[in-house]
């Protein structure tokens, strides 16, 4: 099978998505079609943007808001019905990444080529697709788990790697609900595998 990344930006009608201007990026997304919604951790330069989205008749639920200088993670219930996270969910793609901007959602993600065409014309169902882009997939990066890619988010961006740090561990691993030692555990896991990559590509 040939895969390919596809890269599409949805103008999503009646999703709080619509009405977001500031860049968001989504940090984690787990879906629960069985109970009727999908789990979000959303990064936002605007402390604003949560208030908002509360009140939104697409968002079940706003759990939890972390605020730091620069941005805010929230923490959020999402519709299933209908949501473009479910949608790509179904169709059991890869899902790479995704932001909002500018009132529009651009999702990436990986799934075969012969199904690229169908998929296209369902996303259409659910708003305006205002860009498309594909190419050949091929993995050339380390892989890392969910808890991985959070455990690095939250380091990167909390200040656990300046110096002196600004965040200790334990905070870090306070506000993702495991131990100190778990986040231990997939941080030494993250610098094994991106040191790794960066040893296998790079000539001296």
């Amino acid at each position: 099978m040939v895969l390919k990344k596809v890269t599409v930006g949805v103008i999503h009608e009646g999703c709080w998505t619509s009405e977001a201007q500031e860049r968001a990026i989504t940090m984690n997304l787990e879906v629960y079609p069985d109970r009727g919604y999908l789990r979000s951790w959303l990064v936002s330069p605007s402390k604003e943007l949560g208030r908002r989205m509360a009140s939104h008749k697409s968002v079940k639920k706003l759990n939890r808001v972390y605020v730091n200088r620069s941005d805010a993670l929230l923490d959020f219930l999402n519709v299933y019905e209908g949501s473009i996270a479910g949608l790509l969910y179904s169709r059991e793609v890869l899902i790479l990444g995704n932001y909002n901007e500018m009132g529009k959602e651009f999702w990436t993600f990986v799934t075969g080529g012969g199904t690229l065409s169908e998929l296209k014309e369902e996303l259409s169902s659910l708003g305006k697709i205002v860009r498309v882009e594909v190419e050949d997939f091929s993995p050339s990066y380390p892989y890392l788990t969910d808890m991985e890619r959070k455990v690095f988010w939250m380091a990167l961006n909390h200040g656990y790697l300046n110096y002196p740090r600004e965040i200790e561990a334990e905070a870090l691993a306070k506000v993702l609900g495991v131990s100190k030692v778990t986040f231990l555990y997939h941080w030494r896991n993250v610098q094994r595998k991106i040191l790794r990559y960066v040893s296998d590509h790079l000539t001296f």
